[in-house]
Order: structure tokens, then sequence, then C-alpha cells
């Protein structure tokens, strides 16, 4: 049926209103009653798609845009539902809990710090997942840290930058891929691009706590209870051996030579579940539960849990694809509101006089920065800030002749490095429960993961030097912008040809 209500652009104030709708259901409802934030931005999505049916346009035209917002997050998505079952079916053959065992082992008293630092690095880069790490060999250095007497909230510091900085730079990541898909930009060059901010600022990181770890004078007097505990949990439950790192080689050959991530991942899973049944002796039925909801001691013959120290409980049970359904589910309901107000023009709207204002490379990542920030601290997840800042900035960025992967990079530059400094939000909710420690105060690990606020002040000063920008030439430009606005019209007929079907 044609659709023959009379469309009009949005004013000036409608279009802040529809922004404002949706920071009053995440900072009133959120932050203040404690709400769900899902349930928040679908409130936001209805606010936004009432202002859009007052200016003329009906839940079919919204549904379309709706529809193809997550059609081009299909690609990030799918790896996101592999990205659980790759961690489930790791602890089931007994990998990610090898690295855990002998990474304890080896740390030496007067380089916790920096141990800490690194080993998280190394097992995000390999998993993908700055809250594996953290949940798992983080874990295991806190209590370490117990009982040499470090600091906890500088051991947490050191956790939290070093699991962040692998996240970041890991092909694995959810975070890293949603924010290359949103922003158009290729995984690998995203990845590329980043190491103009992420690697300067790991640098100064590891000075610091190289720096910082013989001046607080660890003791040499062994590991605590609790880290001995975990290690004959381990030993107990898994059989050691080699042949366990081949689904980390598998990954990272598939990652060296660029293939695609998602085949990538499942033939790692796919060896992971060959050994677990071949040299832990777990069942096939354990290893498709596995995948599913998540690895569980329980599925251990034989098993007493009760001899397992909740340290070992928290190492080992997690992952698998239900694990991910939050993040999925934030993707979508974020989709739902970027997609109307983009479709409306409110976007466009408000952000006319920006972009007439704003031209210069400088200000404008500064700009996009800082509404990164306060869209991190009202939403309190990643996610949303990479749903909402390429439809706000790409046009502005491409304008300004730097590339989506610049873009890209904005985005985890905060989105990830500044969420472990939002109590209310995911990661800093997960981080607080998982390693005992608050963000602020004179205990606080926030002064101490370094990596996090380095990060965004080196992309400042990259923005107004120039470096590591890849400004593109003007013909460039103009045909990125013209590829954008084809897109754009693309999905303009593809809602038309639905309101006239």
């Amino acid at each position: 049926m044609k659709n023959n209500k009379i469309r009009r652009q949005p004013t000036f104030g409608e279009s802040i209103f529809s922004f404002l709708i949706m920071f009053f259901f995440v900072f009133v409802g959120y932050m203040i009653l404690g709400l769900r934030i899902e349930l928040m931005m679908i409130a936001a999505a209805a606010g936004a798609g009432i202002l859009a049916w007052r200016i003329g346009y009906t839940w079919t035209d919204m549904e379309s845009a709706i529809t193809q917002r997550l059609i081009s997050a299909t690609p990030a998505i799918l790896i996101i539902w592999v990205i659980g079952i790759v961690i489930a079916t790791f602890i089931f053959s007994g990998s990610i809990p090898m690295l855990i065992f002998y990474g304890i082992q080896i740390v030496h008293s007067e380089y916790l710090l920096i141990s800490a630092f690194l080993l998280c690095l190394l097992f995000s880069i390999v998993t993908g997942t700055s809250w594996g790490s953290v949940g798992t060999v983080g874990v295991a250095f806190m209590s370490i840290s117990e009982g040499l007497g470090v600091p906890l909230h500088i051991t947490a510091g050191a956790v939290i930058s070093g699991a962040i900085f692998g996240d970041k730079m890991s092909p694995l990541s959810e975070t890293t891929n949603l924010a290359a898909a949103t922003a158009g930009a290729n995984l690998y060059e995203h990845i590329k691009s980043m190491t103009w901010t992420t690697v300067p600022a790991g640098i100064i990181t590891f000075i610091v706590f190289l720096f910082v770890g013989n001046v607080v004078g660890t003791s040499n007097e062994g590991s605590s209870v609790s880290s001995i505990q975990m290690l004959d949990g381990l030993d107990n439950i898994f059989t050691w051996s080699p042949l366990l790192l081949i689904p980390f080689i598998v990954i990272l050959i598939g990652a060296i030579m660029k293939k695609p991530p998602v085949p990538t991942m499942l033939l790692g899973s796919l060896t992971a579940i060959i050994l677990g049944v071949a040299s832990q002796g777990f069942s096939l039925q354990s290893a498709t539960t596995a995948a599913f909801s998540g690895f569980d001691v329980t599925m251990i013959p034989n098993i007493n849990t009760e001899t397992l120290s909740e340290g070992v409980l928290t190492l080992v049970n997690r992952g698998g694809i239900m694990s991910m359904v939050t993040v999925v589910i934030i993707i979508y309901c974020g989709y739902a509101y970027t997609a109307i107000i983009s479709k409306a023009g409110f976007l466009e709207t408000a952000l006319n006089p920006l972009y007439n204002r704003v031209r210069k490379r400088g200000p404008l990542m500064i700009t996009t920065l800082f509404t990164e920030f306060v869209i991190l601290f009202l939403s309190g997840t990643s996610y949303t800030v990479a749903i909402m800042i390429p439809e706000m900035f790409k046009k502005a960025f491409l304008k300004a002749g730097m590339p989506a992967k610049t873009l890209s990079r904005s985005i985890e530059d905060v989105g990830t490095m500044l969420a472990p400094f939002i109590p209310w939000g995911t990661s800093g909710a997960f981080y607080i429960s998982t390693l005992g420690v608050t963000p602020f105060g004179s205990g606080g690990y926030a002064v101490w993961t370094i990596m996090a606020y380095v990060t965004p002040i080196i992309a400042i000063i990259l923005a107004f030097t120039g470096i590591g920008l890849y400004k593109m030439s003007q013909e460039e430009s103009k045909r990125a912008l013209q590829n954008y606005r084809a897109t754009n019209s693309v999905m303009t007929k593809s809602t038309n040809t639905v309101n006239q079907a």
C-alpha cells in the first residue's frame, strides 16, 4: 500500500529533542533507577519513533530503516556469536587453562606488574576478549599480588591495561570487529590504523609498570595460597600437552594470512573440540553443550566440585553462544534508535551546524572523542558508541579528508579504552566484581589503568599534528563522499520500494 502521508524536514529543536530522549532514558532510567540498558534504548527508540511519525514517517519506513542497519551489522554479529564458541571450546580443550597454569608459575616477583600487563595483553590478543583475559589470568595475578604484598589497585590497573590493549588489537574481538563494520573500514586496515595510538600508549604503560614494579619492592616469598589452589585445581581437571597450543596457532595463522575471521575461528574451535575429546577425555556431547551454554566443571566425569576453589570455578566456567546474547541485544536496541533518527533526518539536521563550524581535522577529532565519551558515560557500553558515532560523524570525517579507518580508530580510542572507568557500565561492573577493586578513590585502579587515558590523549595529539591520519586527497575524499551518498540513496530507495509494495 502506498504511503500518502506528507513528510517534512525536522526542525533543529525536534532533532535535539530526539537526542535528549535517549539521554533521558539512559541517564534517569539506567544510571539513577538501575533499569536495564537494553529496555532504555528501546524506550529511546520508541520516543524517536513518535517524533519521526509526527513529521510524516510511517512504521513501515522506520522498520525498513532498522532492517537495513541490522543487515550492515550482520558480519560483526556473526563474529560475536563465534567468539562465545571459541572461549568455551578453548577451555574445553584445556588450551586456555594451560596458558594460565604455566603463566602463573613463570612470573618473577620483581616483574609482577609488567608480567601482568604483558600476559593479559597476550591473552586478550589470542582470545579476543578483555573480559576473558581479566576473568582468567587477571584473577590469578590478583591472587599472586595479594600474597606478595603488592597493592591490589596497582595490579588491577596493570591487568586491565594489558587486557584492553590486547582486546583492541585482536582480530577476534567483538568491539574491534563492530567498530570496523559500523565505520565501513576493513578489519585489518582498522587494526593497522590503531597502532598509531595504541602502540605508543602501550610503550608508555610498559615503562611506567617496569619502574613502579621495582619501587613497590615486591618480596620473593612464592605464590599465595589461593594461586597454589588454582594450580592444583587446574592440574586435577586437565591434562597438559604442547598439542593444546594448536587451536591458538590455527587462529594466529588465519589472522596473519588475513583469512575471514568466522571460518578461521570455527576451525580453531573444531580443533579445540577434537583435542578436548582426545586428550582430556570429555564427551562430544559436553563439547556441544559447552559451545552453546559455556564450559562447566560438572561436565568432567567423577569430579568433586566442592574440592575446587572459587578461583578455579571462575577461571573455567565461562563462554558459549549464550554468553554473547546481551551484547547482540544491545546492538539490536541501539540500531533501532540510530536507524530511526538517521532515517527521519534528525541526525543530519542536528549536526549541520557542527559540519559548518568544525571542518579541520583537530577540532573534528576532539568533538568526536568528546561525543563518544558522553555516549559512553550515559550508556555504559562501548557497543552504543560503535553504533552511534559512525552515523553521526562519518560524513564529516570524509569531508575533512579522513578515511573510515581513522573514524573506526577513534571509536576504540574512547569506547574500548575508557569503558573500565564507568562503574555502572558493563565493563566497569565486570572489572569491579571480578578483581574486587573500585575504579576511583585512594585505592582505585583508574589512575593505574594508564593505557586507558593515555590513548585518547595521543589521538588528540595526532589529530593536530596530522601524523597517522591517512589523509585522503581531494579526489579520494570526493569519491568517498559519492560512495557514501550512493549507499544512503540505495537504502532510501529500498525503503521506498517496501512502502509502495
